[in-house]
């Protein structure tokens, strides 16, 4: 995995979003956040994998997943804005899904704020869970929302993108 290309996207993807979701002021000390070495999670630990959806002129999109106790966790999707709505980030969740076996069942959590998010799980199965605050930087924490659903619910064939 091309370590530099990951922090590349995801920096990219967190100006696109953040900045006019939380402003630019927390913004910027997310992406200083990318320099630790496990940039803030997002690469894979032993039991985690990353996937990627690459395009001609780089990469377009990653999640990162594990599964733990009959769960699949997934965490850092991220399309690029200019490659959003056209299945990738679908194909990534399936994909990461697939991965970790149709008989888990999957959680996630997104935040309150990103609203075409939560409505892009919805769109491929996963309902509400609850409520929690999920810590983006120490000391802040913003309003999420745990969502799940079963593997064969989320792997669908036939399901229309959204």
């Amino acid at each position: 995995m091309d370590r530099v290309a990951v922090a590349r996207l995801v920096a990219k993807s967190w100006i696109e979003t953040y900045v006019s979701e939380l402003g630019p002021d927390i913004a910027a000390r997310l992406l200083d956040q990318l320099d630790r070495d496990d940039m803030t999670g997002l690469l894979p630990g032993a039991d985690e994998t990353v996937f990627l959806a690459r395009g001609r002129n780089g990469l377009r999109g990653c999640v990162t997943s594990a599964a733990r106790h009959g769960i699949t966790y997934l965490w850092g999707l991220y399309v690029l804005q200019e490659f959003q709505r056209k299945g990738i980030g679908r194909e990534l969740v399936e994909r990461a899904v697939r991965a970790h076996g149709s008989k888990n069942s999957v959680e996630l959590t997104v935040l309150k704020s990103s609203v075409s998010a939560r409505r892009f799980y919805t769109s491929l199965g996963f309902q509400f869970a609850s409520d929690e605050d999920f810590e983006i930087l120490p000391g802040i924490s913003l309003p999420a929302e745990k969502m799940g659903a079963p593997a064969s619910e989320v792997v669908s064939q036939d399901r229309p993108t959204y």
